[in-house]
């Protein structure tokens, strides 16, 4: 319908037979007028429908084929219109997406950052020999930055997708446990410092879920010892994994200085919505290290969420005085809209997180049928073929709203 309309809006005789304009002995002029008006009729609908009509999304159904409802509607995208309002909006993706030019379109059109999804972790960098590969990251880092896209460090210390192979033969070779020990400290500040060294980043998860869900520092007895690749950091501290979350952040800190580099130190953890004991423990830990320059919030969340809990979670990571990022968002489907809650958890984070304490939202995924959560939870703003689906919608006309920018093309 809109293609029909431009052509006849770039027609001279305004879309009408070109017979209305012979003499008029042979027309009643009634007629021509009343041609006439119609043709103007459907040109300015033709104009309102292209710079403000809002599709009705209630034909909407993920997964369908068919071109983008909103593809020749907004002048914007998500990424220009949080910029108008203080806020920095990423996404996630993986070397597996990487070859798909529907991601890449979302990516420059919609999102200012990006973190990779595994490419960054020391299993997908790291070799059984201790040796660091890092030619897939830096596949998609040089495309990131011919796109003008920010990169987030993901991660410089997780219990999960280490390089056991070589840690295990490292720790083997070892005559005794402290021994064992000392190379095991020693191989974590050489990987921080490799990574800080190769990448150009604006943050860092320093450390990724350390906590426990009742405010402990995790271990083998309070934490699932299964998984890829896993292994317990702090089994060869002797403080412990506080000892090893406070070296993390000292190595990064340090290596920072020593290549001349900026960049946000995060601790970041899941389920803080939930107000419990790790919200409180994580946000103290953060107020006695001043090495630590942020808080991430994963946000892996239904669409259910309690909102007085995200409200308060955000207040408390705020008096702190730490920045505050949401560094992982989904929002699966629930009794509540989905594009509802998303559009809550921006405003909230607009309204509690003053602007020098922002460094911006980041969803975890573009298309649902990447999301880590499987396709059928139905996570993300779009769908399985890239489409953007309501809950886009809806988070894009409360940005355009809060932004002020005119949406006229």
């Amino acid at each position: 319908m809109r293609q029909k309309c431009a052509r006849a809006g770039n027609n001279r005789n305004f879309g009408l037979p070109t017979n209305l304009f012979l003499p008029m002995g042979l027309r009643s002029l009634r007629y021509f007028f009343l041609f006439l008006l119609l043709g103007a009729a459907i040109l300015c609908s033709c104009e309102k429908e292209e710079r403000y009509t809002l599709p009705d999304y209630s034909g909407y159904q993920s997964g369908t084929a068919g071109t983008d409802a909103m593809a020749t509607v907004y002048k914007y995208g998500l990424r220009e219109l949080a910029q108008a309002c203080g806020l920095m909006i990423g996404a996630e993706y993986t070397y597996g997406e990487f070859a798909d030019d529907s991601l890449k379109v979302v990516l420059k059109r919609d999102f200012e950052a990006v973190t990779f999804g595994n490419e960054m972790k020391q299993d997908g960098i790291m070799t059984a020999r201790g040796q660091f590969n890092f030619s897939r990251a830096d596949d998609m880092v040089g495309w990131n930055d011919a796109c003008g896209l920010k990169l987030f460090g993901h991660t410089l210390g997780w219990h999960n997708q280490q390089q056991t192979d070589y840690l295990d033969a490292l720790i083997a070779s070892a005559p005794d446990a402290d021994s064992a020990a000392a190379l095991v400290r020693n191989a974590h500040k050489v990987w921080v410092d490799a990574m800080v060294k190769h990448f150009d980043v604006y943050g860092w998860d320093v450390v990724n879920e350390v906590m426990s869900g009742n405010g402990e520092w995790i271990n083998r007895s309070n934490t699932s010892t299964g998984g890829r690749h896993q292994f317990m950091w702090g089994d060869y501290y002797k403080g412990g994994t506080k000892e090893f979350v406070d070296s993390a952040f000292r190595n990064a800190r340090e290596a920072l200085e020593r290549y001349g580099k900026t960049a946000d130190l995060y601790i970041n953890d899941y389920s803080l919505e939930w107000l419990g004991s790790k919200l409180e423990a994580i946000c103290q830990y953060a107020e006695s290290n001043p090495d630590v320059t942020g808080i991430g919030t994963q946000m892996h969340i239904s669409a259910d969420v309690n909102r007085d809990n995200v409200k308060a979670m955000l207040e408390r990571m705020v008096k702190t005085g730490k920045k505050v990022r949401i560094s992982e968002l989904d929002v699966t489907m629930g009794s509540a809209d989905q594009g509802e809650t998303i559009v809550y958890i921006f405003d909230q984070y607009l309204k509690i997180v003053p602007e020098a304490q922002r460094d911006g939202i980041t969803f975890w995924g573009v298309s649902d049928k990447r999301s880590w959560l499987g396709a059928a939870q139905q996570p993300l703003l779009y769908n399985n073929l890239y489409r953007r689906k309501e809950a886009y919608y809806k988070l894009h006309s409360y940005l355009l709203e809060r932004s002020g920018l005119d949406n006229q093309q």
